[in-house]
């Protein structure tokens, strides 16, 4: 049995015994302790400055404020790392590439090439594709406002992430060949590009359906999904869901648009000012403890409109900003922000006086009115 620790004499050798099988792990019970001195010349050998395994420690360890809310009464005669291991052995035997200790390598064994899919097995396999991506799509069209773009998002992207496996391992027919590289890289490209829209209508940079399709249809993914298409010719058909490019719009109003008239036959005059904006901007006059607007105006980026005959009450002021109105959604389309004023504005009339009203819809430090975001779901229609 060979003796673990340093040897008594001689030139010293560290490690597990040489002869024999090496034997590695903790030495048997009563062994000598490898830390003590060794009773001969030692020369060389673990010291100072010898790695001790151990790896070294690292250091370190919207209100929006308005610039102005302007209220006048009056006269109504007034207008992971890890650590490497050296494990001692002789030098001269040598590892073959299967891990072994000697003896030659053995040879892989080549592997059968998979059978080619049946042209009706592979147009099987994309009718499956087209079931899954075609109605998750028609939610991107249909969506008129932000959750409802975000729900279809989600949706497309679980339609690619189920589809797009099935063809990354088949061999598909000879005549579908060509096709099928390009329907690959599509899926690929899908992938990522359905989450980006997912991202994007979650932070509001995509609120409605119409441009959430000129998002997809203008892609490289759907570039690559036409080409498929297109080397398939008459053989397969996939994909008739898919549009055309779509162009972004942005689409207006015209200042001072009722985009929901409501009732007007008080005295009251509600101005907002959006001189100082660059972007346009619907305001809603919501009764107090209500969830529905009495009426909605459209104002201009640059421009002024003034509201007459407002009904006395007290209201809650909304306001939706953003690019591209769609009249179908009653929204805007993209970079949309929803928010309310944090004061009630009370109009009242009297024999002699009524209230007007005047908001200034440009952010500054020091202006005298905050508003809060609100969330698209809770925006009064």
């Amino acid at each position: 049995m060979p003796a673990y620790g340093p040897p008594t004499s001689g030139m010293p050798a560290y490690g597990p015994p040489t002869s024999g099988m090496p034997a590695y792990g903790m030495p048997p019970t009563g062994a000598p302790n490898w830390n003590a001195p060794a009773t001969g010349a030692v020369t060389g050998g673990p010291g100072a400055g010898w790695p001790s395994g151990a790896r070294a420690t690292s250091s370190g360890s919207r209100n929006k404020v308005i610039v102005g809310v302007v209220a006048a009464v009056l006269l109504l005669v007034c207008g992971v790392g890890g650590v490497a291991a050296f494990v001692g052995g002789d030098p001269e035997q040598k590892r073959t590439s299967s891990g072994a200790a000697g003896g030659p390598s053995a040879s892989p064994t080549p592997s059968k090439a998979p059978e080619p899919l049946t042209a009706a097995a592979y147009q099987t396999l994309l009718n499956e594709a087209d079931a899954a991506m075609g109605p998750a799509w028609q939610k991107v069209v249909a969506a008129k406002n932000q959750a409802a773009t975000l729900e279809a998002a989600q949706a497309l992207a679980d339609a690619v992430k189920t589809s797009g496996p099935r063809f990354a391992y088949v061999t598909p027919p000879k005549e579908a060949a060509a096709g099928h590289e390009q329907l690959k890289r599509a899926f690929d490209s899908l992938g990522s590009d359905s989450i980006a829209l997912t991202g994007n209508a979650k932070n509001g940079e995509i609120c409605a359906g119409s441009s959430a399709v000129a998002q997809v249809t203008g892609s490289q993914a759907a570039t690559y999904l036409r080409e498929a298409v297109k080397s398939f010719g008459s053989a397969f058909t996939f994909g008739a869901w898919l549009p055309a490019p779509v162009a972004q719009q942005t689409r207006t109003l015209a200042n001072g648009t009722m985009v929901k008239k409501g009732t007007l036959n008080g005295s009251g005059e509600f101005t907002i000012n959006n001189s100082g904006s660059e972007t346009d901007v619907v305001v809603s006059l919501v009764p107090n403890g209500s969830k529905v607007a009495s009426w909605t105006v459209y104002v201009s980026a640059g421009k002024t409109f003034k509201v007459k005959r407002v009904k006395d009450g007290n209201y809650q002021v909304y306001m939706a900003t953003g690019v591209d109105w769609d009249a179908g959604a009653a929204g805007f389309t993209r970079s949309c922000e929803f928010e309310k004023f944090d004061d009630l504005f009370e109009f009242k009339t009297t024999s002699r006086q009524y209230t007007t009203w005047e908001i200034t819809l440009k952010a500054s430090v020091g202006g005298n009115a905050g508003t809060d975001s609100v969330d698209p779901g809770d925006y009064p229609q």
